[in-house]
Protein backbone atom coordinates (compact mmCIF):
# COMPACT_ATOMS: atom_id res chain seq x y z
CA UNK A 1 0.00 0.00 0.00
CA UNK A 2 2.88 2.22 0.86
CA UNK A 3 4.27 1.29 -2.41
CA UNK A 4 1.14 2.00 -4.53
CA UNK A 5 0.97 5.29 -2.75
CA UNK A 6 4.31 6.44 -3.28
CA UNK A 7 3.32 5.92 -6.90
CA UNK A 8 0.10 7.65 -6.65
CA UNK A 9 1.69 10.78 -5.20
CA UNK A 10 4.71 10.76 -8.15
CA UNK A 11 2.07 10.41 -11.08
CA UNK A 12 0.14 13.71 -9.81
CA UNK A 13 2.76 15.60 -8.57
CA UNK A 14 4.19 15.18 -12.40
CA UNK A 15 0.70 15.60 -13.67
CA UNK A 16 1.48 18.36 -15.96
CA UNK A 17 4.87 16.90 -17.29
CA UNK A 18 3.05 13.46 -18.07
CA UNK A 19 0.28 15.67 -20.03
CA UNK A 20 2.57 17.39 -21.78
CA UNK A 21 4.62 13.99 -22.87
CA UNK A 22 0.86 12.18 -23.63
CA UNK A 23 -0.15 14.99 -25.40
CA UNK A 24 2.85 15.35 -27.87
CA UNK A 25 2.81 12.23 -28.48
CA UNK A 26 -0.88 11.99 -29.08
CA UNK A 27 -0.16 14.61 -31.75
CA UNK A 28 3.15 14.09 -32.91
CA UNK A 29 3.47 10.04 -33.20
CA UNK A 30 0.38 9.53 -35.14
CA UNK A 31 1.89 11.69 -37.84
CA UNK A 32 4.74 9.39 -38.45
CA UNK A 33 2.45 6.87 -39.60
CA UNK A 34 0.07 8.26 -42.29
CA UNK A 35 -2.42 6.57 -43.41
CA UNK A 36 -3.85 2.47 -42.53
CA UNK A 37 -0.03 2.22 -41.43
CA UNK A 38 -1.60 3.70 -37.75
CA UNK A 39 -2.82 1.15 -36.77
CA UNK A 40 -3.34 1.19 -33.24
CA UNK A 41 -0.83 4.10 -32.86
CA UNK A 42 -3.72 6.46 -32.60
CA UNK A 43 -5.41 4.19 -30.35
CA UNK A 44 -2.84 3.59 -28.17
CA UNK A 45 -1.55 7.28 -27.52
CA UNK A 46 -5.33 8.22 -27.38
CA UNK A 47 -5.74 6.10 -24.47
CA UNK A 48 -2.64 7.52 -22.84
CA UNK A 49 -3.38 10.63 -23.51
CA UNK A 50 -7.10 10.60 -21.66
CA UNK A 51 -5.79 8.47 -18.87
CA UNK A 52 -2.82 11.58 -18.13
CA UNK A 53 -5.92 13.98 -18.26
CA UNK A 54 -7.89 12.13 -15.64
CA UNK A 55 -4.87 12.29 -13.55
CA UNK A 56 -4.40 16.24 -13.49
CA UNK A 57 -7.97 16.65 -12.55
CA UNK A 58 -8.75 13.83 -9.77
CA UNK A 59 -8.28 16.03 -7.20
CA UNK A 60 -11.37 17.91 -8.01
CA UNK A 61 -14.36 15.56 -6.21
CA UNK A 62 -16.79 17.68 -8.51
CA UNK A 63 -15.61 16.89 -11.76
CA UNK A 64 -13.19 13.68 -11.95
CA UNK A 65 -16.17 11.14 -11.94
CA UNK A 66 -17.86 13.03 -14.78
CA UNK A 67 -14.19 13.05 -16.62
CA UNK A 68 -13.87 9.58 -15.79
CA UNK A 69 -17.46 8.51 -17.45
CA UNK A 70 -16.64 10.45 -20.40
CA UNK A 71 -12.80 9.48 -20.87
CA UNK A 72 -13.48 5.87 -20.45
CA UNK A 73 -16.59 6.02 -23.31
CA UNK A 74 -14.48 7.98 -25.78
CA UNK A 75 -11.50 5.31 -25.46
CA UNK A 76 -14.20 2.74 -26.13
CA UNK A 77 -15.23 4.54 -29.00
CA UNK A 78 -12.21 5.78 -30.70
CA UNK A 79 -10.97 1.91 -30.25
CA UNK A 80 -14.29 1.20 -32.91
CA UNK A 81 -12.71 1.23 -36.70
CA UNK A 82 -13.94 3.98 -38.29
CA UNK A 83 -14.66 2.16 -41.45
CA UNK A 84 -17.23 0.07 -39.93
CA UNK A 85 -20.75 0.64 -39.81
CA UNK A 86 -20.69 1.80 -35.51
CA UNK A 87 -17.29 3.63 -36.36
CA UNK A 88 -19.37 5.72 -38.65
CA UNK A 89 -22.17 5.80 -36.97
CA UNK A 90 -20.72 7.23 -33.47
CA UNK A 91 -18.01 9.39 -35.05
CA UNK A 92 -19.61 13.11 -34.84
CA UNK A 93 -20.20 11.45 -30.59
CA UNK A 94 -16.34 10.53 -30.34
CA UNK A 95 -15.25 13.86 -32.04
CA UNK A 96 -17.73 16.41 -29.88
CA UNK A 97 -16.60 14.39 -26.47
CA UNK A 98 -12.83 14.86 -27.02
CA UNK A 99 -13.72 18.67 -28.16
CA UNK A 100 -15.56 19.23 -25.02
CA UNK A 101 -13.51 17.36 -22.78
CA UNK A 102 -10.38 18.55 -23.96
CA UNK A 103 -12.12 22.33 -23.51
CA UNK A 104 -12.40 21.75 -19.96
CA UNK A 105 -9.35 20.33 -19.70
CA UNK A 106 -8.22 23.46 -21.06
CA UNK A 107 -10.10 25.71 -18.64
CA UNK A 108 -9.09 23.40 -15.79
CA UNK A 109 -5.20 23.96 -16.35
CA UNK A 110 -6.53 28.03 -17.23
CA UNK A 111 -7.18 28.63 -13.81
CA UNK A 112 -4.54 26.78 -12.30
CA UNK A 113 -2.47 29.05 -13.97
CA UNK A 114 -3.68 32.06 -12.87
CA UNK A 115 -4.31 31.44 -9.57
CA UNK A 116 -0.79 30.40 -9.33
CA UNK A 117 1.47 32.91 -7.56
CA UNK A 118 4.96 32.46 -9.43
CA UNK A 119 6.01 30.66 -12.36
CA UNK A 120 7.52 27.45 -11.91
CA UNK A 121 7.82 24.37 -14.16
CA UNK A 122 4.41 23.14 -13.49
CA UNK A 123 3.10 26.66 -15.68
CA UNK A 124 5.32 26.49 -18.13
CA UNK A 125 4.36 22.61 -19.39
CA UNK A 126 0.82 23.91 -18.50
CA UNK A 127 1.17 26.96 -21.52
CA UNK A 128 2.80 24.35 -23.35
CA UNK A 129 0.19 21.87 -23.32
CA UNK A 130 -2.77 24.20 -23.74
CA UNK A 131 -1.28 26.04 -27.04
CA UNK A 132 -0.97 22.18 -27.96
CA UNK A 133 -4.24 21.30 -26.98
CA UNK A 134 -6.01 24.22 -28.67
CA UNK A 135 -4.29 22.79 -32.49
CA UNK A 136 -5.74 19.10 -31.02
CA UNK A 137 -9.44 20.70 -30.59
CA UNK A 138 -8.93 22.67 -34.31
CA UNK A 139 -7.72 19.24 -36.03
CA UNK A 140 -10.98 16.92 -34.18
CA UNK A 141 -13.41 20.62 -35.50
CA UNK A 142 -11.90 19.31 -38.77
CA UNK A 143 -12.39 16.31 -38.84
CA UNK A 144 -15.42 16.58 -37.90
CA UNK A 145 -16.72 18.73 -40.25
CA UNK A 146 -15.04 17.23 -43.18
CA UNK A 147 -17.37 13.77 -41.80
CA UNK A 148 -20.32 15.80 -42.57
CA UNK A 149 -18.93 18.06 -45.72
CA UNK A 150 -15.95 15.98 -47.68
CA UNK A 151 -16.24 19.33 -49.96
CA UNK A 152 -15.22 21.24 -47.12
CA UNK A 153 -11.43 21.03 -47.96
CA UNK A 154 -9.33 20.75 -50.86
CA UNK A 155 -5.66 20.36 -51.75
CA UNK A 156 -2.62 17.93 -50.94
CA UNK A 157 -4.49 15.61 -48.30
CA UNK A 158 -5.80 12.01 -48.00
CA UNK A 159 -9.02 11.75 -46.03
CA UNK A 160 -8.15 8.12 -44.88
CA UNK A 161 -5.32 10.11 -42.51
CA UNK A 162 -6.59 11.96 -39.67
CA UNK A 163 -3.02 13.55 -39.45
CA UNK A 164 -3.54 15.81 -42.18
CA UNK A 165 -6.21 17.93 -41.22
CA UNK A 166 -4.48 18.34 -37.31
CA UNK A 167 -1.56 19.04 -39.61
CA UNK A 168 -3.58 21.81 -41.06
CA UNK A 169 -4.96 23.23 -37.94
CA UNK A 170 -1.44 23.75 -36.51
CA UNK A 171 -0.40 25.75 -39.69
CA UNK A 172 -3.53 27.49 -39.00
CA UNK A 173 -3.41 28.29 -35.26
CA UNK A 174 0.49 29.53 -36.05
CA UNK A 175 -0.79 31.47 -38.98
CA UNK A 176 1.62 29.72 -41.17
CA UNK A 177 -0.65 29.10 -44.12
CA UNK A 178 1.25 26.83 -46.23
CA UNK A 179 -1.76 26.90 -48.80
CA UNK A 180 -1.68 22.90 -49.55
CA UNK A 181 -4.87 22.44 -47.51
CA UNK A 182 -7.64 25.03 -48.06
CA UNK A 183 -10.29 25.61 -46.55
CA UNK A 184 -13.43 25.97 -49.14
CA UNK A 185 -16.69 25.81 -47.59
CA UNK A 186 -17.87 28.47 -45.03
CA UNK A 187 -18.34 26.20 -41.93
CA UNK A 188 -14.22 25.56 -42.68
CA UNK A 189 -13.33 29.02 -43.49
CA UNK A 190 -14.57 30.77 -40.48
CA UNK A 191 -13.21 27.27 -38.55
CA UNK A 192 -9.67 28.30 -39.31
CA UNK A 193 -10.45 32.54 -38.83
CA UNK A 194 -11.83 30.91 -35.01
CA UNK A 195 -8.77 29.03 -34.60
CA UNK A 196 -6.10 31.04 -36.47
CA UNK A 197 -7.14 34.47 -34.12
CA UNK A 198 -7.51 32.30 -30.66
CA UNK A 199 -3.71 30.61 -31.29
CA UNK A 200 -2.25 34.31 -31.46
CA UNK A 201 -4.79 36.05 -28.68
CA UNK A 202 -3.52 33.04 -26.89
CA UNK A 203 0.11 33.64 -27.06
CA UNK A 204 -0.36 37.21 -26.70
CA UNK A 205 -2.32 37.43 -23.36
CA UNK A 206 -0.34 34.10 -21.64
CA UNK A 207 3.20 36.00 -22.55
CA UNK A 208 1.57 39.14 -20.71
CA UNK A 209 0.71 36.82 -18.12
CA UNK A 210 3.50 35.05 -17.28
CA UNK A 211 5.61 38.37 -17.46
CA UNK A 212 3.29 40.04 -14.83
CA UNK A 213 3.81 37.07 -12.57
CA UNK A 214 7.62 36.56 -12.62
CA UNK A 215 7.33 40.67 -11.82
CA UNK A 216 5.21 40.65 -9.31
CA UNK A 217 6.86 38.02 -7.80
CA UNK A 218 10.46 39.30 -8.26
CA UNK A 219 9.15 42.62 -6.56
CA UNK A 220 7.76 40.53 -3.53
CA UNK A 221 11.32 38.59 -3.10
CA UNK A 222 12.89 42.07 -3.37
CA UNK A 223 10.38 43.74 -0.91
CA UNK A 224 11.34 40.61 1.67
CA UNK A 225 15.27 41.14 1.37
CA UNK A 226 14.93 44.71 2.27
CA UNK A 227 13.11 44.13 5.10
CA UNK A 228 15.87 41.59 6.55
Amino acid sequence: MKERSKIDRHLYEYRFPYLLLATVLQVFLVSLFPGRHNILINEITFSIFMLANINLVRHSRRIIIVMLFFALLSIFLVWIPDESEPGKAFYPLEKLIVILFIGVIIYHIIILIIRSKEVNANMIFGVITIYILFGLIAGESNLLIYFFDNTAFSGNFDPTDKSDLRYFSYVTITTLGYGDIIPVSRVARAGAVFFSLTGQIYLAVIIALIVGKYISHSDRKHLKKEKH
